[in-house]
């Protein structure tokens, strides 16, 4: 039997490093595999022939998303030409569901069968799309054990695999060793800062993630701050933000965002996969999020979930504080962020207990890297028998 060649996808930071970590497993499994797909430099290390990379993908929000079509219309023809000139024996799809859903389109017509992880999650909203789904992948590795009930009445293999990102958490320096790293205090209380990966989160939450920092600090003195971002968006801060991370001390850490949150006494963060990071890690945070307008009120219309923030969603009641929109001002977020600094406050105490809930529940026997690795190659040599 010959080695298989697979094709991944992933559209954004933080499926790109999940899909990185599985192809390393598939890789220890059938060391003569090779790939090829849409990803960045963790899949690249891996060995991945990248047809383009993520940092042209990460737009987010409809009207974002809209601005860029003729760019994904090009990609997705370069893809069907890839895929029609060498068809792979596989297609794993992560995440990033507007454009890798257009992708299993394309492997129906093909015949190739898809194995979707980290699966859209149109529990949230679209809910129509389920059908459209079950109708293009041939199985589905999730992440939330209520996924699989979600799909029960579909004709579409559904396995919980755990959580990825549990994966990480071993691996975590000792606090000493992390603020020595990046010039902190390890005696000191620190407040993390997540904007986002995207220029446009960057843009909308970092100038009131900082200004509520500077209210913080005028409160409490003895706080230190860091903000965790990916080299490729430093260049996007603003000669404003630069000045006024300077003035209150606050480190840019860049790349090391993972252990940022680990270590940090509370965090500030936009929604996504950093308040699962926080959950994980046991780190009390506030959510902060906002976006354009009418990508806004769109979402209002479609979105069928109460909180953004998914530990809300997992482990209720929802004690993880949420600001949204207009509600995101630099007064309220400092208010809360000193709240999650006072070890003694129970809003604190209520947060770390929902942060264990979680991690119990996305918790299972094998590390979702090595399962889904697992499953590609039974899918693999299926076809191949």
């Amino acid at each position: 039997m010959s080695s298989p060649e697979i094709f991944i996808s992933a559209g954004d930071p933080s499926g790109e490093m999940h899909a990185a970590r599985m192809l390393a497993e598939l890789k220890r499994l059938e060391p003569g595999a090779s790939f090829s797909g849409i990803g960045g430099p963790g899949m690249n290390s891996v060995g991945v022939r990248l047809l383009a990379g993520i940092d042209r993908l990460a737009v987010m929000g409809l009207v974002e998303v809209l601005k860029h079509l003729g760019f994904f219309r090009r990609l997705l023809k370069d893809i069907e030409n890839h895929l029609r000139a060498t068809p792979p024996a596989l297609i794993v799809l992560v995440d990033f569901p507007d454009f890798n859903l257009r992708i299993a389109g394309l492997a129906k017509k093909l015949n190739i069968p898809v194995l979707y992880y980290i699966s859209p999650q149109v529990w949230a909203w679209r809910t129509a799309r389920q059908k459209n789904i079950a109708s293009l992948a041939d199985k589905l590795a999730v992440v939330f054990p209520f996924e699989v009930e979600f799909y029960r009445d579909q004709p579409l293999e559904v396995e919980f695999v755990g959580h990825p990102l549990l994966e990480t958490i071993g691996s975590i320096s000792p606090r000493t060793e992390f603020c020595f790293r990046h010039g902190l205090d390890d005696s000191r209380a620190l407040v993390g800062i997540m904007p986002g990966s995207r220029e446009q989160e960057i843009h909308r939450h970092l100038d009131i993630f900082l200004r509520a920092a500077a209210l913080i600090s005028a409160a409490e003195p003895g706080l230190q701050f860091a903000v965790g971002l990916l080299p490729h968006t430093t260049e996007t801060l603003s000669h404003k933000q630069r000045h006024l991370c300077s003035k209150l001390d606050i480190r840019l850490i860049h790349d090391d965002s993972c252990e940022l949150i680990a270590h940090s006494t509370a965090l500030i963060t936009k929604s996504g996969t950093t308040t699962m990071e926080a959950a994980l890690h046991g780190t009390p945070m506030v959510i902060g999020y906002r976006t354009s307008p009418l990508s806004y009120l769109l979402a209002r219309r479609l979105v069928r979930v109460k909180h953004i923030g998914m530990p809300n969603l997992l482990a209720p009641p929802p004690e993880i504080p949420e600001l949204i929109q207009d509600e995101l001002i630099p007064e309220a977020l400092a208010e809360t962020t000193l709240e999650l600094v006072d070890e003694s406050s129970d809003l604190r105490r209520r947060i770390i207990a929902q942060c264990r809930r979680v991690r119990k529940l996305l918790t299972t026997d094998k590390p979702a890297s090595r399962r889904v690795a697992e499953i590609a190659l039974e899918m693999y040599r299926s076809k191949s028998n």
